[in-house]
């Protein structure tokens, strides 16, 4: 088969995809948190923060314009490839891509008319250009993420984790580099153009991928020609769970942005950075919480999903607690790094760290409660949960400012994680929380297969 062979000189290292997966992220993760303070040190923070607020608003709509289409491919290009269906794979990714391109250039044609005619007092002029030129990064961050689910469908964690979180922020710094070398002033809309060139080159690396696929054969013309009605309708409800960890991470940039200058919302985003880096650990566990609490669920074991429900919680706990003192002691250290004026994000910075110590006390809560059947009431959780978020930043953040976004935001996790644990509880009958130190638990027990 077309798809079998231009994947087969991959199996042999199959064995390896995790720790490649695991090197993309732990080596994106360093190298972005590098260019951060590059830009930090080379960019007067007005123009920082002015980029911080258009790559905010290119996040948003790119993400959103993919309205689940890159999780959806996970799920229908990996069912299509384990049955052999190479025609409805093939119609399927070509479904993916142009649906996304088309609601991400809409998205880019509203953000390009607000810019353009706007009010000031909705869009001040300092923002103006970098927003413009943004709108042109709206289709290719959307068709990377699309293509991220499809490659995630493959099996190709690299290929799909490798543009955003490795060769992004290296072409970043390149350009970033060429700039300086030509002599030129850096600034938020110099920033933006080379932001478009670092979204390009790695989509189209990702997207060869695609090629073999979409050159399969038009076998099994039998399926219903209206498979695109089934594909959206998966598609559409999965932009829920995105819009709540898009929504909660940055509400209080967008926010922020009405009420502060430019160099104190670059301010509060560095502290965002350094306070983020605390959530890997959780990150990384509750990923691999799923499959074994769900096998145990479907086992009818509830005392094997309790005891996996602590044992991931204990994992991430711990070790992010232990982060969480480092950065309480070197916090201003880091901070240093950015440049001096960034000192001031020291205290909204612990605010959040302390956000996600607490996430990480309850890692697999979200995991449990998905896995057990109660998905439905955490979408209420989740989706109130970003509304109140919303309430508190326009509430706190005219007030306290960027102590205020970072209060707002902690507040606001604290109620959705107390929400969860409650409907952990009623229904299964323990609180899902990290209970001491973490012990070995044996592995072959999660799952017989």
């Amino acid at each position: 088969m077309a798809i079998t062979r231009a994947f087969s000189k991959y199996k042999s290292t199959a064995g390896f995809a995790s720790i490649a997966t695991l090197a993309v992220r732990l080596g994106g993760a360093g190298i972005g948190f590098l260019s951060h303070v590059v830009l930090a040190r080379l960019v007067d923070p007005a123009q920082y923060g002015v980029y911080v607020f258009a790559w905010t608003v290119i996040v948003l709509l790119g993400t959103f314009s993919g309205i689940g289409l890159p999780v959806a491919a996970t799920k229908f290009v990996s069912t299509y490839q384990d049955q052999q269906k190479q025609s409805l794979l093939r119609r399927f990714i070509l479904y993916a891509g142009i649906v996304g391109l088309l609601v991400a250039f809409g998205a880019a044609c509203a953000m390009f008319a607000v810019s353009f005619f706007a009010p000031e007092y909705i869009v001040e002029p300092i923002f103006r250009p970098a927003l413009l030129i943004g709108a042109f990064c709206i289709p290719l961050f959307t068709l990377t993420e699309v293509g991220k689910g499809i490659a995630r469908g493959f099996g190709r964690n690299v290929v799909a984790y490798a543009p955003a979180f490795l060769f992004r922020p290296i072409l970043l710094l390149a350009g970033v580099g060429l700039y300086l070398i030509m002599g030129w002033t850096l600034t938020a809309v110099h920033i933006v153009y080379i932001t478009l060139v670092a979204l390009v080159l790695p989509l189209l690396w990702q997207w060869s991928f695609m090629r073999a696929p979409l050159r399969a054969g038009q076998e099994n013309t039998e399926e219903s020609p209206r498979m695109g009605r089934v594909w959206l309708f998966t598609a559409l409800p999965l932009t829920a769970v995105e819009a709540y960890n898009l929504l909660l991470a940055n509400t209080d940039i967008l926010v922020l942005k009405f009420f502060t200058s430019p160099a104190e919302l670059a301010i509060y985003f560095v502290g965002t950075k350094i306070a983020a880096l605390l959530s890997f650990v959780t990150f990384a566990i509750s990923a691999s919480a799923g499959k074994p609490i769900a096998a145990a669920h479907g086992r009818g074991d509830v005392d094997k999903v309790r005891r996996l429900t602590h044992h991931f919680s204990n994992l991430a706990f711990w070790p992010t607690l232990a982060g969480f003192v480092v950065l309480l002691l070197g916090g201003t250290l880091l901070l240093s790094l950015f440049g001096s004026v960034y000192l001031a994000a020291y205290l909204p910075m612990m605010i959040l760290a302390f956000g996600v110590l607490l996430q990480s006390y309850t890692a697999a809560a979200k995991f449990c409660l998905a896995m057990t059947g109660g998905q439905k009431q955490m979408s209420v959780v989740l989706l109130a949960t970003v509304v109140i978020n919303a309430g508190l930043n326009l509430v706190l953040v005219p007030t306290f400012g960027i102590v205020g976004a970072a209060s707002a935001t902690v507040l606001a996790t604290i109620l959705s994680i107390v929400a969860l644990l409650w409907l952990i509880k009623k229904q299964m009958g323990f609180w899902a929380i990290a209970t001491g130190i973490p012990r070995q638990l044996n592995l072959s027990e999660q799952d017989p297969n």
